[in-house]
């Protein structure tokens, strides 16, 4: 079994006839070796790089996944919505316990706090680079290019021998640990849900230092606006009602476009292939890795006139209906499922044909699901009136329906 470290991204093993950690390290063409470490990190809950990590890393496989998307794309929102869905929703209760890890459960409950109140969620913020902050003050300049005071001479202090990595002196991005266990196996799978910038991933060499988790990402979620083409947006504010008004007349929510999308997407599978040694003129295909794309704020749809709308988007009073079972958009079949993608992927072709042709150049299996993560648009003063979302646990199933290693025995 792969454990994986979520900070440092170290892979390792632990040997029982040793009683031994196997430790996996990646050389900069793709490569790896091995070195053999200490089996006392695993009774401290570390890992080789000396980072604390959740226990249930050391317990049961762990699959790693990134949400990738242009800013404001809701990325964060699909996520806290995607979890909190799947943890409450009755039909899946009957099949899994689904429980976040002990470190993911105080971040996870702030968010959910916020989208529970109707309250927007902030933009994930561009990641920073601590360490020219500490260089700057180390200079005598303070947060704001204000001179300080000379420190004191400090005496000399042990370096520690740790091992430095691409992405040192980064802000940490923390992934949200979920751990779900079939309740007819017995059998685990933790899923580590990490939230990438749009800011990002416009380069490869700088997404490789701030999102490395990208690099050993076995799922991809790309997110892409159902706002993406203007053209169709303009019909859309046409045709709004009063409680679509303010969300789309927000400048910042639809923002991104078609270029970006696909530069961002061109970049994405640049990272990988380059991280993993995988051919550069090959397509990119499962097992290896699954990518999907999730056609966001979904409930928007409605307001455009084309046949595949009424199988992808909630209906256009989805916000205003009485909530219930029936109404969460779910559809749970893998058939079911399967079909509303490929509508999804036909409505693609139509509103931006670009994003469809360069996702299919290099990840020719891409699976589409609409969702809305809350089911509205948002307020001008960042509340929403409702939070009802939708269609929001079937891209769970889709994961865990590939996952090969939720049969493997624990």
């Amino acid at each position: 079994m792969r454990i994986v470290c979520l900070n440092c991204l170290a892979e390792f093993k632990f040997d029982s006839t040793r009683r031994s950690w196997i430790w996996v390290l990646r050389q900069p063409n793709g490569g790896f070796a091995t070195r053999v470490g200490d089996y006392s990190r695993r009774l401290d809950r570390r890992c080789p790089n000396g980072c604390e990590i959740d226990e249930e890393i050391l317990d049961y496989p762990t699959t790693v996944i990134g949400f990738v998307g242009e800013s404001a794309s809701s990325k964060t929102h699909l996520i806290v919505s995607m979890i909190y869905s799947v943890m409450n929703d009755p039909v899946l209760a009957r099949e899994w316990s689904i429980v976040p890890s002990r470190r993911s459960t105080k971040l996870l409950a702030a968010l959910e706090n916020t989208l529970m109140n109707r309250q927007a969620i902030g933009y994930t913020q561009k990641r920073g680079y601590v360490g020219a902050q500490m260089q700057r003050q180390e200079n005598g300049i303070g947060p704001l290019g204000t001179p300080q005071p000379p420190r004191p001479p400090q005496p000399p202090m042990a370096q520690p021998q740790t091992q430095t990595h691409a992405w040192s002196g980064w802000q940490v991005r923390t992934p949200i640990l979920i751990k779900f266990t079939s309740l007819a196996t017995r059998r685990t799978v933790n899923l580590a849900f990490v939230d990438v910038a749009g800011e990002d991933v416009a380069d490869a060499e700088i997404a490789a230092k701030v999102s490395p988790h990208l690099a050993i990402a076995d799922f991809i979620w790309f997110v892409v606006p159902s706002t993406l083409n203007k053209q169709y947006l303009a019909m859309m504010r046409e045709h709004a009602g009063p409680a679509n008004e303010d969300s789309l007349s927000n400048p910042v929510e639809h923002s991104q476009t078609v270029g970006r999308t696909k530069m961002m997407i061109d970049q994405i599978a640049k990272l990988w292939r380059t991280a993993n040694s995988y051919p550069l003129d090959l397509p990119i295909e499962p097992p290896r890795l699954h990518a999907s794309t999730i056609i966001a704020k979904s409930d928007l749809l409605s307001l455009i006139n084309l046949p595949e709308v009424g199988i992808v988007a909630p209906p256009a009073d989805w916000a205003d209906s009485p909530y219930s079972l029936n109404g969460a958009g779910n559809l749970y079949q893998p058939g079911q499922i399967d079909y509303r993608s490929d509508a999804t992927r036909s409505l693609v072709r139509k509103l931006f044909p670009a994003v469809d042709s360069t996702l299919s150049i290099h990840f020719p299996h891409n699976r589409y699901f609409p969702v809305s993560a809350v089911g509205c648009g948002k307020r001008a003063d960042n509340t929403y009136p409702v939070f009802k979302p939708f269609a929001a646990v079937d891209p769970v199933i889709h994961m865990l329906n590939l996952i090969d290693h939720r049969r493997a025995e624990r």
